[in-house]
């Protein structure tokens, strides 16, 4: 058993309580008699509905729950009103998975007729194979991972859609900044799921462009598309990375049901981390990957496949959990001083004093150019008009940040 690598856990103890332990139930979307029992002896017990609905809200997983109660024919167990509730979040999040899909299918007809190869990756690729018929996986967004050769097409394409980017990367230094950490600046749209590019899959990582080539080189290409399909370990081990971390990060949010996505993951495909790229990983970004699949697998592989005693939760995600609930407004202080401090110290360690100050001064008075990108200005008397307001925009979403 290796200990904890991901800093900030603490030694507070989450109770295990029934509303939660039924949460955790949630991932098992598909019917099974064991499951089936032990769901219905929580449901039998003296639940408090309210914090089950707001702890589901909180975490993103009510249309999981629905599909675990609807599934094992379990309806009759739930307050009525209740179970309209989960409904009608699950009739929802069907008719956005829908319109998620045909969004995909424009970006595979473009990509392609455009010869730009892609991989769909995380929750994009779940919907079209994991979750395929069980439209519970909430989405904001769509992530692709994508050569670094083709962004200008990938730029020109999106933007005759469109899309637009409303930060202020439009330089090639600024890009690279942000591409390096986490992914290049996302694509906006007024009626559509946002897209953010990736360049790579292990962000942070010393060896990064190294790993994304042996990515690439074990990619299986779809048939008469320029789309491409990540092997099955491989992506494994992306989710695991990705879910550590924004964990380990106090900037970043963290939902239940990215472990859900790696129990399902695993489940489908009988994938492994031990794979030849896990081993070219650093010890450090192996033991942050190992820690997450052991809590999956502690937690919902093994009680499903070998015990059957789905009682215990992982002291390991209970304390997970119980800090993501503890984020109250002084943890979202912290968070955003903390993002402030990383935008001013961390994100080009090699700038100056004067070129962080420059920085942070076109961020509030930019030029001309961006703030007629920025917010789409066609006609001309009204550019001065925005960049007057545009500071007054700025700290506004700064004051957001703290109190939303």
């Amino acid at each position: 058993m290796i200990s904890n690598p991901i800093s900030g856990a603490g030694g507070i103890t989450l109770i295990n309580r029934r509303e939660r332990k039924l949460l955790l139930m949630s991932a098992y979307v598909t019917p099974n008699s064991q499951i089936s029992h032990y769901t219905q002896h929580i449901l039998q017990s003296s639940l408090n509905w309210s914090e089950t609905m707001s702890l589901a809200r909180h975490w993103r997983v009510r249309p999981y729950l629905f599909q675990l109660i609807n599934a094992h024919n379990l309806q009759s167990y739930v307050p009525e009103n209740h179970f309209k509730t989960l409904q009608e979040d699950y009739q929802r999040q069907a008719m956005q998975t829908i319109y998620l899909k045909r969004q995909i299918q424009d970006i595979n007809h473009l990509f392609t007729k455009k010869n730009i190869s892609y991989c769909l990756i995380k929750g994009a690729e779940m919907v079209n194979t994991i979750y395929e018929n069980k439209p519970v996986r909430p989405m904001s967004d769509i992530d692709i991972l994508c050569y670094p050769k083709d962004i200008d097409a990938i730029v020109e394409t999106l933007t005759h859609l469109g899309y637009y980017q409303k930060t202020m990367h439009q330089s090639h230094e600024l890009q690279s900044i942000a591409t390096d950490r986490k992914h290049y600046p996302a694509f906006f749209h007024n009626k559509r799921h946002t897209i953010e590019v990736h360049f790579n899959l292990f962000p942070g990582a010393a060896n990064q462009h190294c790993l994304t080539e042996t990515v690439w080189e074990h990619a299986l290409p779809i048939d008469n598309t320029c789309q491409f399909q990540l092997n099955k370990d491989h992506h494994l081990l992306y989710l695991c990375h990705h879910l550590a971390y924004h964990h380990q990060s106090p900037r970043e949010g963290l939902t239940l049901y990215w472990f859900f996505d790696i129990y399902q993951w695993i489940k489908q495909y009988q994938a492994s981390i031990d794979c030849r790229l896990f081993h070219a990983l650093l010890p450090e970004d192996r033991s942050q990957i190992e820690y997450i699949y052991k809590i999956v697998d502690h937690q919902w592989i093994k009680p499903e496949s070998v015990t059957q005693n789905f009682n215990i939760t992982d002291s390991r995600l209970e304390t997970i959990l119980n800090q993501n609930l503890n984020d109250k407004r002084i943890s979202k202080i912290k968070r955003v001083l903390s993002y402030y401090h990383h935008v001013w110290c961390d994100k080009h360690p090699q700038w100056s004093y004067f070129e962080r100050f420059n920085y942070w001064f076109r961020l509030i008075f930019p030029q001309f150019s961006y703030v007629k990108d920025r917010y789409h200005i066609q006609h001309k008397w009204a550019l001065p008009l925005y960049c007057l307001i545009h500071p007054f925009l700025v700290i506004l979403r700064a004051i957001k940040r703290l109190v939303r």
